[in-house]
């Protein structure tokens, strides 16, 4: 019998975690390793499984966290949109493969939004 698709990914992610583990959480020049521990404590203390698809600096199954923050640099729009998409899902932005709905609550998602695009290296420079 086929799994369900949200049950695939969440195989997936657990497989891509568990590499994650042994790769470091940060390599990106000029992200700044306070931030990038405050986002990774935040997704392992509430118990996301973000990491098993997006990795800091590295796409994984979904966008990297920097392309995120790069992306929507400057958009007064994105923290909005970017938790929105988080808490719902979707597809189609950054490829063709979904992410599920339902894996942080609204309130997480806002935060982890905040956290993500205050990732960008280029906003730090321009403060």
């Amino acid at each position: 019998m086929k799994q369900p698709i949200v049950a695939r990914i969440a195989a997936t992610a657990a497989g891509v975690l568990a590499l994650v583990a042994f790769v470091p959480a940060a390599s990106a020049g000029g992200v700044n390793q306070s931030d990038v521990a405050k986002l990774t404590a935040y997704v392992q203390d509430n118990g996301l499984s973000c990491m098993g698809c997006h990795g800091i600096d590295t796409k994984l199954v979904g966008p990297a966290w920097t392309d995120v923050a790069k992306k929507y640099q400057g958009d007064p729009k994105a923290p909005s949109e970017l938790a929105k998409r988080i808490a719902d899902g979707g597809s189609g932005v950054w490829g063709q493969v979904p992410m599920p709905s339902g894996l942080a609550t609204p309130a997480q998602a806002k935060e982890l939004a905040g956290m993500i695009l205050a990732l960008d290296p280029c906003a730090k420079e321009k403060r």
